[in-house]
């Protein structure tokens, strides 16, 4: 009687936690480019655990499908992610990926990265000025995937890859220095840019079309103004 008794509180306890988590949280399925989708196409589900609460920070949750956890870190909105303070992201085999700062979803002081097999692939240090709207990565040290080290102190060659760009060049103190030549697998171009400083002064892409595009700056890069074409 007494064992019965047990089970039906304990059972009762249990729904009592399940139903404050499920009113404190929220489920979001998203898909592979992060956009919102239905339950049945999601590739990654976010877990925001304190939704329902009033609160500055709101604790999210990245997973893959297999469970496993992505990302996890604060957001200043519930709503729309805006990265606040630490983020350690993973891959989807558990392995930690990487550790990034974030103020105000702009990174801001150390990260550090990692390859699949947990040997160290980069350190760097990032800065953002909110009066100047300004940002800037600094390289510090840099390995290849059998941890030969490339940048060291900040000098160094240096290659990477972020979404569909890969491109490699020179780091000088920390900041890309030089002719720097990469490729956009999204938009089918190979492209070569020209840094003082870490600062992009000019730059050619080229399309499968061998269309060229010269431009000055970066955003003059991302509008894809057109200067010339060639066959």
């Amino acid at each position: 009687m007494k064992k019965n008794i047990f089970f039906l509180l304990y059972f009762l306890v249990s729904v009592s936690l399940s139903a404050q988590i499920n009113v404190v949280s929220k489920k979001i399925f998203l898909d592979s480019l992060n956009q919102e989708t239905t339950p049945d196409k999601y590739v990654y589900m976010r877990v925001i655990t304190n939704y329902s609460q009033k609160s500055a920070r709101y604790v999210v949750t990245d997973f893959y499908k297999n469970g496993r956890k992505k990302m996890t870190g604060c957001t200043l909105d519930r709503d729309i992610l805006k990265k606040d303070g630490e983020f350690i992201y993973y891959f989807k085999n558990g392995a930690k990926e990487s550790v990034v700062n974030y103020t105000e979803d702009h990174k801001n002081g150390k990260e550090i990265n990692w390859y699949e097999n947990q040997s160290k692939k980069s350190e760097k240090q990032n800065s953002w000025d909110p009066k100047t709207k300004k940002s800037q990565t600094l390289i510090l040290n840099c390995w290849n995937e059998d941890k030969t080290q490339t940048v060291t102190d900040g000098n160094g060659e240096y290659e990477e890859t972020n979404g569909f760009i890969t491109q490699k060049g020179e780091i000088k103190n920390g900041l890309k220095q030089g002719i720097w030549q990469g490729n956009d697998s999204s938009k089918n171009i190979s492209f070569t840019d020209n840094y003082e400083k870490g600062v992009l002064v000019s730059g050619v892409s080229v399309d499968a079309n061998n269309v060229k595009t010269s431009y000055s700056s970066l955003t003059e890069k991302q509008s894809g103004k057109r200067a010339s074409k060639s066959k």
